[in-house]
């Protein structure tokens, strides 16, 4: 178990190293100055983490108490490299509600999930915070969905770079909460089981940022319609559906 523990977190170093070395020779942290912080941030965590793993109670003290700022960095690397492609549709209103209804949708699974199948052989406090771990996860997974359909809709095929950290950090979190989901279901009767899959999904995630950035950007031509189009599209959209509920009363 000692040498699994120690795997899980040498790797990801190794990885964070790699990243941070590729960003830095592409000149890329300024581009995507929350994401570079948020590595280095990231590389201290678990550096610090991997000194203190053989006691397992100061372990635990290192991995929650740096949670927080860790979780932080996250939200604002997403941020970054989402209103880096779609700052100008934010001044759209559909935009705005579709993308809120989503996260507040997100918000209220997590909670209703926590409610209804809280972890089992678990103290309030450790219950509490794989909780919350849950509902940030399903944040983040819905946040890569809404993604995912937006660049579609828009018809965006550029933004390789954006696309891969939101990829990257989807993808962790999709993975992360079928270890939290297991924890929950079966306590620790899979205790392996449900700290392994949250390890490997970050490096699953760090594998993609590796992936992209050892590759060329690739520079394609954007139809990306523009807003006044969308918009029409979307007045189109919502008349037929007022036409449709007023057929239906």
């Amino acid at each position: 178990m000692r040498i699994l523990t120690v795997l899980s977190l040498v790797i990801p170093i190794v990885l964070q190293v790699c990243i941070l070395g590729l960003l830095l020779w592409r000149q890329l942290q300024k581009r995507f100055v929350w994401f570079f912080v948020y590595l280095l941030y990231a590389l201290l965590e678990t550096t610090a983490q991997l000194v203190v793993s053989g006691n397992q109670e100061i372990y635990f003290k290192v991995y929650w108490s740096t949670a927080p700022v860790d979780v932080a960095l996250t939200l604002l690397a997403l941020r970054e490299s989402f209103l880096s492609i779609f700052w100008p549709e934010t001044r759209l209103r559909w935009f705005r509600w579709v993308f809120w209804s989503g996260i507040g949708l997100a918000v209220t699974y997590g909670v209703c999930e926590a409610w209804l199948l809280p972890p089992r052989q678990a103290g309030q406090l450790v219950s509490a915070i794989i909780d919350l771990e849950f509902v940030l996860n399903a944040v983040i997974f819905i946040f890569g969905l809404l993604y995912c359909g937006f660049i579609k809709l828009f018809g965006i095929l550029e933004h390789q770079r954006e696309t891969a950290i939101i990829f990257g950090f989807t993808a962790n979190a999709c993975f992360t909460t079928v270890g939290v989901l297991t924890r929950s279901a079966f306590g620790t009767r899979f205790r392996f089981l449900s700290e392994s899959i949250p390890a490997v999904a970050y490096i699953v995630a760090e594998a993609i940022w590796t992936g992209d950035l050892l590759h060329e950007e690739r520079k394609l031509p954007e139809p990306r319609q523009t807003l006044e189009e969308m918009s029409a599209v979307m007045a189109r959209y919502i008349a037929m559906l007022h036409k449709y509920l007023g057929r239906e009363a």
